[in-house]
């Protein structure tokens, strides 16, 4: 593994910390994907109507917390009141939606890297972007090791505008035919597909360009093995725990 690479992540990235085993965007489940042993892990990021960054993958607070409706219509004080732990389990009622700059704080305390997922509500590119920027500039300690990732083509092209010297992954569902062309014009030095459209062919490729590819979302270490023998640099997973034997394989 090409540990100098612009894009570089470990092996295996806890999805939204590990949320198989933990609600999903906490800072609990960050905490725990390293305890397992992760040596990276990915959250999503949004905002409140205050423009705040929280870690929250749905424009709705329904599926993840006590609390209803967009998250954009609540401000941050509303949202951070909510119970986001209850959902997943009793063990974890209380469990709040965190600050952005609360993960990152959590982040650089466990030595860990993060990929960090912009995730707006479509026509609040602009603000969400700019929050996310502001937060990572005023708390992000420097050298800290993160990738910047998103679906938006326009959430990437704001951020790669602000802050243009942070590495940014282009996330889609199928590997676009015009993955370079793409790649170059949004300025990312990585691909992350759903791994059913990894491809040994499609790896190679990305490879001879020097970009890298990180598929999604894999929990069954069969798959894993048979993705990182076609030469895949990274899996996310909701079970870190399931795949670290494989971290080095």
């Amino acid at each position: 593994m090409n540990q100098t690479h612009p894009a570089y992540m470990p092996r295996i990235i806890g999805h939204r910390g590990a949320c198989g085993s933990a609600p999903e965007n906490t800072l609990v489940s960050i905490r725990r994907a390293a305890e397992m042993g992760a040596k990276a892990v990915e959250v999503d990021a949004t905002v409140s109507s205050d423009g705040i960054a929280l870690l929250v993958h749905d424009t709705n607070l329904d599926r993840c917390s006590n609390g209803q409706g967009p998250v954009v219509l609540r401000t941050a004080a509303e949202i951070g009141a909510l119970d986001a732990g209850s959902w997943f389990a009793s063990e974890f009622k209380g469990e709040s939606i965190p600050r952005l700059e609360q993960a990152l704080a959590l982040v650089v305390s466990l030595g860990i890297k993060l990929n960090l997922e912009i995730k707006p509500t479509l026509g609040w590119e602009e603000v969400t972007v700019h929050s996310v920027a502001e937060t990572l500039q005023q708390a992000m300690p420097p050298g800290m090791p993160i990738l910047v990732s998103s679906m938006n083509l326009l959430a990437l092209e704001l951020f790669h505008a602000l802050m243009p010297d942070m590495s940014l992954g282009l996330i889609t569902t199928a590997a676009p035919k015009n993955w370079l062309q793409r790649l170059q014009r949004y300025h990312c030095q990585a691909l992350h597909c759903h791994h059913a459209f990894a491809s040994h062919e499609l790896v190679d490729d990305i490879h001879a360009h020097d970009y890298r590819i990180h598929v999604y979302t894999v929990n069954d270490e069969g798959r894993a093995r048979e993705l990182f023998a076609m030469g895949v640099d990274a899996i996310f997973t909701d079970y870190p725990d399931r795949m670290l034997s494989l971290e080095e394989a």
